[in-house]
């Protein structure tokens, strides 16, 4: 039978168990972007608002069940906004697909051809028809044999949209390794099943809420034993890798801004019967906070805690002890006033339901109800600058 180059990337995707593509489509993909669509493939395509973030998300996806989810990039301009996410996959040993076109559509092209290579285990070029079953065999197999790690695949937009007389069973295509490793730091195996929540017996005060240590106790008391915690960078994630040992999973050895957000919605698309959720800092949020409307459109529950301290205030940290002046991390109006936008008032604009958090008093009932929300949700707990008080 007639096969397009995009239909023969969608059976390998199936046949390599693949349970999602995320990316952006662009003018070189949407051979391929139709294909997944088609009765018989029906996979499901997450387009998330920036290019990156697919990456991460397929990051995140794999940390938490050791499966591969494929990305799919447009050239150049969307394969170059990914390097960086691309470097932190192969930093930490996530394997993913990243496929992309060959620019055809833009001259000159963005040179990321020799960029590619040293932040993947493989770049694979097809430009033609008759070699895409094999390099996507080829692909699967180096993505998940010895050290895992992302592959890149980029197909000439006219061999997606050529034909080829082939027949292909799902065994021509299946690469012969095969991995499922989760992040070590979560527990496969869920114990019995818990309560949602409940209220701590230990009395509250009502003083505003100033370190990020409280938020996160109070929160580990209400979660479910099995529930999963997505760190983002800076000094939520040092705090938080203490409180949290197992059972979290980090931004790693890039430590990078904007990690969080889509991590956390892959590792829900993962796991989807266990509580999810991002805690990350305002900082490092605003990076990726336009990923909420992916949960919105893909009903996805992620809850985001986002701690409110108005800067990238673990930078001011390290600049506070060389420099007198350390307001470059932070977020100040012209007259020195912090600066911040209404996270939660943001978040619901998305669509999510949304709680702003000023006193400790209302962390244990918002928690509650953030982590019974039947979609994604957000909490904003405004916290004090000074790293003494953290």
């Amino acid at each position: 039978m007639k096969l397009t180059g995009g239909q023969i990337v969608a059976k390998a995707l199936k046949a390599n168990g693949v349970d999602y593509v995320a990316g952006m489509p662009g003018d070189g993909s949407w051979a391929v972007v139709e294909a997944l669509l088609t009765a018989g493939t029906d996979i499901p395509f997450i387009q998330v608002m920036q290019e990156q973030s697919s990456v991460h998300l397929a990051d995140g996806y794999f940390r938490a069940c050791g499966r591969p989810m494929a990305v799919l990039l447009p050239v150049p301009l969307g394969l170059s906004k990914a390097l960086g996410a691309m470097a932190a996959a192969l930093a930490d040993s996530s394997a993913m697909l990243v496929i992309s076109d060959d620019g055809v559509f833009f001259d000159p092209r963005t040179p990321t051809e020799g960029l590619v290579p040293g932040i993947t285990k493989e770049h694979v070029q097809v430009s033609s028809i008759e070699q895409l079953p094999q390099a996507l065999r080829q692909s699967f197999d180096t993505m998940l044999s010895g050290r895992v790690g992302p592959v890149s695949l980029e197909i000439a937009h006219a061999v997606q949209n050529a034909s080829l007389d082939v027949s292909l069973a799902p065994a021509t295509l299946r690469a012969t390794s095969e991995v499922q490793r989760p992040d070590p730091r979560l527990k496969t195996a869920a114990p019995a099943e818990q309560p949602v929540a409940h209220r701590i017996e230990d009395s509250v005060s009502d003083l505003p809420v100033l370190t990020v240590h409280k938020p996160l106790a109070e929160l580990h008391s209400v979660l479910e034993r099995d529930a999963v915690l997505v760190i983002g960078a800076g000094r939520v994630e040092a705090i938080a890798r203490e409180m949290f040992p197992s059972n979290h999973l980090c931004t790693g050895r890039v430590g990078t801004p904007g990690w969080a957000v889509p991590a956390a919605i892959g590792a829900k698309l993962a796991m989807p019967a266990r509580q999810v959720v991002c805690a990350v800092g305002d900082g490092d949020f605003l990076q990726s906070m336009q990923e909420m409307a992916v949960c919105v459109m893909h009903s996805i529950p992620v809850v985001f805690l986002v701690f409110n301290n108005s800067g990238y205030v673990s930078l001011s940290d390290v600049q506070t002890p060389i420099v007198e002046q350390h307001r470059a991390g932070e977020f100040n109006l012209p007259d020195g006033k912090p600066y911040s936008p209404d996270f939660a008032g943001i978040a619901r604009n998305f669509g999510l339901e949304a709680w702003r958090v000023e006193h400790a008093s209302q962390l244990n009932p918002t928690f509650i109800k953030a982590l019974n929300s039947k979609g994604p949700s957000l909490v904003e707990v405004i916290t004090a600058r000074g790293s003494r008080l953290n």
